[in-house]
């Protein structure tokens, strides 16, 4: 392939981004065929060396999804990470595999943490329930009081962990943004 159809190529790939970056991307490219012309080398061994210009187009697309994510929702890095799948098969398992199981752990936690403040808001309306319903709940001989603040303790606990959960969940998301964006730099093979 010589440098004008890598390049063709590598423009039409970039579909997508803004035109500004299409232009510094596909100059940056350029470069390297000046370069490598330089050193003596032919516009095919150069074409070679940096790689398919259709996967550093979906590289450079994938990069921008994940920039927009930085600060924002899961559902864009979701986005992100699905559109990684479509670098190869080698990101099925790189990918894929690790995303599935930190997301696991995640929403186990996210089910924790609503699991304890239910638990304790059940408590406190079992406590204020069993004078009208005794023959279906008992305090287990525990003093009314005590369970009614044991239930205050595990509500407040539960929500303590909702609030821990919230910024796991935005750092976990951050840094699956970054390790995809990693990926993408390893698997396309570019340059920059």
């Amino acid at each position: 392939m010589n440098k004008e159809s890598y390049l063709r190529e590598l423009r039409t790939s970039l579909e997508g981004l803004p035109e500004k970056e299409k232009v510094e991307i596909v100059a940056d490219y350029d470069e390297h065929f000046r370069a490598g012309s330089e050193e003596g080398k032919s516009e095919e061994e150069i074409a070679r060396s940096l790689g398919n210009p259709r996967s550093i187009g979906r590289s450079f697309r994938i990069d921008s999804m994940i920039q927009e994510t930085e600060g924002r929702s899961a559902t864009a890095v979701l986005r992100a990470v699905f559109a990684t799948l479509s670098l190869g098969f080698f990101n099925v398992v790189v990918v894929l595999g690790p995303f599935v199981g930190i997301l696991a752990v995640v929403v186990s936690l996210w089910a924790v943490a609503a699991s304890i403040g239910l638990s304790g808001l059940g408590v406190v309306l079992a406590v204020i329930a069993q004078p009208i319903l005794p023959a279906y709940i008992t305090t287990g001989g525990f003093h009314p009081v005590f369970l009614i603040f044991a239930g205050i303790g595990l509500a407040a606990l539960g929500v303590l962990a909702g609030i821990g959960m919230w910024q796991l969940t935005k750092w976990v998301v951050r840094m699956i943004g970054k390790y995809v964006q990693f990926n993408v730099r390893i698997v396309s093979n570019r340059r920059g």
